[in-house]
């Protein structure tokens, strides 16, 4: 590689490190402050660059945000298991722990940026139209068809009984999303994380024993022998 073409990749790599930085220290301020309390100068500073460099690389704060709605909508998800993954974990688990293990997927998979942009996102969807059409699409709806995936896969299988997939899934989405809420600001130390993620295990445990009969989850395979 000779000198200008490696300068050239260096400058390249520089600039994109400079685009996460920003990225990353404007989810954050963002999240904390609110999009309109936040402004290009205090991005720059907490960036550790000139704001006449913040715009090299962004337009305007409606610029960062949306590139942050953006990677959310690629990025979410991948946050939980892909439907091969499901296939396989229905052939070797109860419907509880592959429940259980999609929620430590959840959280293992979900950085800083991610949880800063869901609730940027569930802050600015009472202003702002496009974070208002992403809750609904992607905090709402694409979460809700995931799980009525899974539970649909299940009856087929004779793992729970025939339910009404969309409104289980509807309700315990909803539950899911408060409680996510309460699991970011434990990040924050604003709650304890352990209170949070106990409750999010009885809450699986509780939609999951609505799909199971009452004298056993068994019951239905049991039938089939």
């Amino acid at each position: 590689m000779n000198n200008d073409k490696k300068k050239y990749v260096q400058k390249r790599k520089k600039g994109l490190e400079t685009i996460r930085n920003i990225l990353d220290i404007s989810a954050n301020l963002f999240a904390r402050n609110g999009y309109d309390g936040v402004s290009m100068r205090q991005i720059a500073e907490n960036a550790g660059i000139k704001e006449s460099s913040l715009y090299n690389h962004f337009k305007s704060k409606a610029d960062i945000l949306e590139t942050l709605f953006d990677e959310f909508i690629t990025l979410v998800p991948q946050t939980r298991p892909s439907d091969e993954e499901i296939d396989r974990m229905l052939m070797l688990m109860e419907p509880e722990e592959v429940f259980k293990n999609i929620l430590f997927h959840v959280g293992k998979s979900v950085n800083g940026t991610l949880s800063n942009t869901a609730m940027i996102i569930n802050y600015e969807k009472f202003r702002n139209p496009r974070a208002a059409e992403m809750y609904y699409k992607y905090v709402v709806n694409e979460p809700a068809d995931y799980y009525e995936r899974l539970i649909n896969k299940m009856i087929d299988r004779k793992m729970v009984k025939s339910v009404d997939a969309r409104i289980i899934v509807e309700q315990y989405n909803y539950v899911s999303i408060a409680l996510t809420k309460e699991y970011v600001m434990s990040q924050y130390g604003l709650a304890d994380v352990n209170s949070v993620v106990g409750y999010m295990i009885r809450t699986l445990k509780f939609f999951c024993g609505l799909m199971t009969n009452a004298s056993g989850e068994h019951d239905e395979r049991e039938k089939e022998v």
